[in-house]
C-alpha cells in the first residue's frame, strides 16, 4: 500500500552523494561542477570541462599540456580567486575551428555555478542541434 504524500520531496541533490569518482587518474575525476568551484582549480589544469548530466553540471578537469583542445561543443571553465569570496570565470566554447571565449563572469561570488548554468545549457544545446543539423545522421 502506497503512503500519501505529505510536505515536500526531497531534491535530488539531497539524495546523492557530491562528488562521484569515475575509474582513472585525478585529471580525468568527473564531479558536479558545484563541488569544484568551492576550491581553486589545481595548478596541472586548464580547467573544467563542463557538461550537463541529470538536471546538473558535470565537470572533469582538463589537464595542462599539448593536447588539451577543448573538445567540440564542449565548454572549458576557468576560474581565479580576485579577493575574498569573489572570483573571475572565464568560459570557452570548443568548435571544429579550434576554441572561441564565451562568456566572461567577472567578481562573482560563492558557489557560482548557478549563474553559470543557464549559459552552459543553452549554448551547448544550441551547439548540438547546430552541429546536427549541419551533419544529419543517415536513414
Amino acid at each position: 500500500m502506497r503512503r500519501p504524500v505529505t510536505g515536500r520531496r526531497r531534491s535530488w541533490s539531497a539524495t546523492r552523494p557530491s562528488l562521484t569518482l569515475v575509474p582513472g587518474s585525478d585529471a580525468l575525476r568527473t564531479a558536479q561542477l558545484s563541488v569544484l568551484t568551492a576550491e581553486p582549480m589545481p595548478a596541472d589544469v586548464r580547467g573544467a570541462l563542463v557538461r550537463p548530466a541529470g538536471g546538473t553540471l558535470v565537470a572533469n578537469w582538463l589537464p595542462l599540456g599539448r593536447s588539451t583542445a577543448v573538445p567540440e561543443g564542449r565548454v572549458l571553465l576557468s576560474w581565479t580567486s580576485v579577493g575574498p569570496d569573489r572570483t573571475d570565470v572565464t568560459a570557452h566554447l570548443g568548435h571544429a575551428d579550434g576554441e572561441a571565449l564565451l562568456a566572461v563572469w567577472p567578481g562573482l561570488r560563492g558557489d557560482w555555478s548557478c549563474v553559470v548554468r543557464p549559459t552552459i545549457i543553452q549554448v551547448t544545446g544550441l551547439y548540438a542541434t547546430l552541429h546536427a543539423t549541419r551533419h544529419p545522421t543517415p536513414a
